[in-house]
């Protein structure tokens, strides 16, 4: 999967993605990565005051982020309502496949056979 990136300065860039436990970024400032999982703690890091340019185009990234994985969210929800998750859900058992006796005179598969004598 490849990652986001955003470019804040010369000196400054984060790239995102995600993995089973969520959301994570890698930040790069002041000759240092770090690897972190929060927007807080991502911008203690950065330390980017607010009324920057800067500032504004860090949160309205971390934003649509926000919205993205909100809609990937919503899709799995309805992915997993779905008849064949709660066919995968209860199985294919015997239970499944159990026929009536009328119903298997008239699922004879030798009903339209010959016999040759």
């Amino acid at each position: 999967m490849k990652r986001d990136a955003l470019r804040l300065s010369q000196y400054s860039s984060i790239e995102t993605s995600r993995d089973i436990n969520g959301r994570f970024f890698i930040a790069y400032s002041n000759n240092a990565s770090v690897f972190i999982r929060g927007e807080r703690e991502l911008r203690r890091f950065l330390k980017v005051p607010k009324g920057l340019p800067m500032r504004e185009s860090l949160d309205s990234w971390l934003a649509s982020l926000a919205d993205q994985d909100a809609k990937r969210t919503s899709n799995l929800a309805e992915v997993r309502s779905s008849p064949s998750a709660e066919l995968l859900a209860t199985g294919w058992g015997p239970e499944v496949h159990a026929i009536t006796e009328a119903e298997a005179i008239d699922h004879d598969p030798t009903a339209n056979t010959r016999m040759i004598t």
